[in-house]
């Protein structure tokens, strides 16, 4: 599944001279493209179908784990000053928690969000070490990078409902999005090895 990479990431193979001023500006528009791919978005309740975690993963092969990680809290950061990053349009502290009748309620999706930083942590550090380079590979590092997500976003959905029953917890969080989340993995395993081909033959 480990590779021999020329370079570690995508970033590092299309730009070879980098500075922090090319470091901010992609991780900005990284971030408004994640907020752009938010709101491709299938409504459900109590969280939504949405296309972020693709965005997530693709991020994170693009520049790895420290520069994806800071693109994630940046993402999370720019939703919590007002910016309407979140999926449906959402922004500030109500998708973490809301006061209702003087009691903090947490937001059902949040721990999903927090387990964004998480996952792009994991997979930039997995692409880094030269996982990722074919389609048997890239499903495996984003099966880890799945179940990173789903392990902060099932607990924070059982606190936010805590009446639910842990069948219900997962009929809420979980088994609605296998399929989805299947297919943007096979989509991703099609997708990313022509990703590294492309950027072996920019710099070639």
């Amino acid at each position: 599944m480990i590779h021999e990479a020329k370079y570690k990431t995508l970033y590092e193979a299309i730009f070879r001279q980098r500075n922090v001023f090319l470091d901010i500006a992609m991780i900005a528009l990284s971030v408004v493209f994640l907020a752009l791919i938010a709101k491709i978005r299938i409504p459900l309740w109590p969280v939504p179908i949405t296309m972020q975690t693709f965005g997530v993963f693709t991020i994170a092969f693009f520049f790895g784990s420290w520069r994806g990680a800071i693109t994630l809290i940046g993402y999370i950061l720019a939703g919590l000053v007002g910016f309407a990053v979140f999926a449906g349009n959402k922004t500030g502290l109500e998708v973490f928690y809301t006061i209702k009748e003087g009691a903090a309620v947490l937001g059902p999706s949040a721990g999903y969000i927090i387990g964004f930083v998480f996952a792009a942590f994991a997979v930039g550090w997995m692409i880094e070490k030269g996982y990722g380079r074919n389609w048997k590979s890239i499903l495996f590092v984003l099966l880890v990078g799945e179940i990173l997500i789903y392990a902060f976003g099932l607990p924070w959905l059982w606190l936010a409902l805590p009446n639910l029953t842990f069948w219900q917890m997962l009929m809420a969080g979980l088994i609605p999005f296998i399929i989805g989340d299947a297919l943007k993995m096979i989509g991703a395993a099609a997708l990313f090895p022509y990703l590294w081909k492309g950027a072996e033959k920019i710099k070639s």
